[in-house]
């Protein structure tokens, strides 16, 4: 029996004034996902241990089932994903060029984590120049797309664990308050004043670096026989790289999410025919949370139920299970990652249940089941 996963990355969220007191999933219009939802077993699915960073890196663990407390730091994942040479004596720091208004580092906020998704072709230059200018002496600065850089310490593997406030939690707040000025930090709040002052006046969204994501080499293990993954993000193609799972990637560039859905159905379809387990990951509700854009958010859902979910429950043959998850909630209203357990459904097409409702936080709440990402594993 074929064993599909889908994960709508950040979908979960609450309740926000702009779409009248409701979430994206409650606004947005879904009815062959509710007709799912109605044949499947719902509940929430407890994807984040305790004590363990709230993101998509642990909860993706999580759902691919792999022991989450094997994870060491999100920046080391997405340097796999780039193919970057590893070395396990490093460590490895996600970089983001953000936009900071403000009259002086100190003094600022944070207005966009990505620097608005500033384009490749004008972070490129303006990044590279910054590597040159600013880092040496043991910190390499590698560009990797849009907003996104890796700062590798060489030796640096004793310093870890190294601890700072992701970007996208900390929209429009004081970064004064995660300044560190003294210890093993100090050196690294630094470098992110001194590049905060070679990026003004360039021209461009970015303004400043924030430094994030801090890791090691983990060592992710676990069976990967007949698995496959469809991934759309740096994260997800590191996690693949480095567990050994097929990866099959797919990146919006530049085209509508319509046009994107349709390619990622092309995709999966195949996977299911070549593969036993199949794994796909689905990017844009988080970005758009991250981004502050709810009505969008909720439009991303009504798109991946118009043209994603039906082609793709047409083209399934023969006996499977389908679970449909978010992997963390993600506020439309603060960009911020909530760690409370997410709303999923689990589809047997040998046994369709008979229920009612809508796949939503409070829907999928009120069936009163809730799973550990390991016992959900298990079905």
């Amino acid at each position: 029996m074929k064993k599909i996963t889908i994960v709508l990355d950040g979908v979960a969220d609450r309740p926000n004034e702009k779409l009248g007191g409701k979430t994206p999933l409650e606004y947005a219009h879904t009815p062959n996902l509710d007709t799912l939802f109605q044949k499947s077993r719902g509940g929430v699915v407890k994807t984040i241990p305790d004590g363990l960073e709230i993101g998509s890196a642990v909860a993706n663990l999580s759902l691919l089932g792999f022991d989450p407390h094997t994870y060491r730091g999100r920046a080391v994942i997405e340097a796999a994903g780039l193919e970057m040479p590893i070395d396990e004596n490093d460590l490895y720091i996600r970089a983001n060029m953000v936009t900071f208004e403000g009259g002086s580092f100190e003094d600022s906020k944070i207005k966009s984590y990505s620097a608005y998704e500033i384009a490749t072709e004008k972070a490129e230059p303006v990044a590279k120049a910054l590597a040159k200018e600013v880092f040496g002496d043991g910190y390499e600065l590698h560009y990797c797309g849009s907003f996104r850089n890796i700062l590798v310490v060489k030796g640096g593997k004793k310093l870890y664990p190294v601890d700072f406030m992701p970007a996208h939690d900390i929209i429009a707040q004081p970064i004064a308050q995660y300044i560190k000025t003294e210890g093993k930090q100090a050196p690294f709040f630094d470098l992110m004043r001194r590049s905060y002052e070679f990026l003004q006046d360039k021209g461009i969204d970015a303004n400043g670096l924030w430094f994030w994501g801090a890791s090691i080499m983990p060592d992710i293990k676990g069976d990967t026989a007949g698995r496959v993954a469809l991934s759309e993000t740096l994260l997800m193609d590191g996690i693949t790289k480095i567990s050994g799972i097929p990866n099959i990637g797919t990146k919006r560039e530049g085209r509508s999410f319509e046009d994107f859905l349709e390619r990622k159905l092309e995709k999966s379809l195949k996977a299911v025919r070549d593969y036993e387990n199949i794994y796909v990951h689905i990017q844009e509700p988080d970005d758009l949370s991250h981004e502050l854009m709810p009505v969008e958010k909720a439009q991303a859902v009504a798109a991946f139920d118009k043209v994603f979910l039906p082609g793709f429950l047409a083209g399934l043959k023969g006996e499977y299970t389908l679970k449909l998850s978010s992997d963390h909630f993600t506020f439309s209203d603060t960009g911020a990652h909530g760690g409370e357990p997410v709303p999923f459904l689990f589809y047997d097409s040998t046994r369709p249940a008979k229920g009612q409702g809508r796949y939503t936080e409070q829907g999928c709440k009120e069936t009163g089941l809730s799973l550990t990402a390991a016992e959900l594993g298990k079905w």
